[in-house]
């Protein structure tokens, strides 16, 4: 496995004690392998606030490895409920019709035309909140954004989501009918904003 390049340091940026500094590349080595597919810098950054976090609290930490798994995994799932995407769930022969022996990929352009129509089509709130999201910002922002509680914030982001993904259903279920089916491919697991 390739070298981990943690700046493990505590509020004084001295390095951190040998158990904290084990314990948190243990904790990063399992969620690499983990979460293949996530950002080694965002994990990285995770990694080092755990790393921080500890060193504040290292007189009550009993179990350091166990401490900074558990520190970790909370701090990517956080990252996750800030950051959902949408999947549009498939039929096995839909899957197999669209990777075939020749799959195609969706280009930018032919995303951004996608993402174009489906802003065209919801209403303004909607499209407020999908231009909130595509800025990367998360339920609390857009609470406060559209002075909300957290909760109403959740649920407006879970509807427009909802609406795109029927939206984009729609425009590919008009497609099939019109006979231009292979003209875009269908989109799996992919966020939609």
């Amino acid at each position: 496995m390739a070298a981990i390049f943690l700046h493990l340091v505590d509020e004084h940026d001295q390095p951190v004690p040998p158990q904290v500094r084990l314990a948190v590349e243990t904790a990063y080595r399992w969620a690499l392998h983990e979460y293949q597919h996530f950002d080694r810098a965002v994990l990285a950054g995770m990694a080092e606030s755990v790393a921080l976090a500890m060193c504040r609290r290292s007189d009550q930490i009993q179990f350091p490895r166990r401490y900074a798994l558990t520190a970790l995994t909370g701090r990517l799932q956080e990252w996750y409920r800030a950051h959902p995407a949408i999947e549009i769930l498939m039929d096995p022969a839909e899957v197999e019709h669209l990777t075939g022996d020749n799959p195609k990929s969706t280009s930018a352009a032919e995303l951004t035309v996608l993402f174009s129509q489906i802003k065209s089509r919801l209403s303004e709130r909607d499209r407020q909140i999908l231009v909130l999201l595509e800025q990367d910002l998360g339920a609390q922002e857009i609470a406060k954004a559209f002075k909300l509680s957290y909760s109403a914030a959740g649920k407006a982001i879970q509807r427009a989501r909802e609406r795109m993904a029927a939206i984009l259903s729609a425009t590919e279920n008009q497609q099939d009918e019109e006979g231009d089916a292979g003209s875009r491919p269908r989109a799996i697991g992919i966020k939609i904003w």
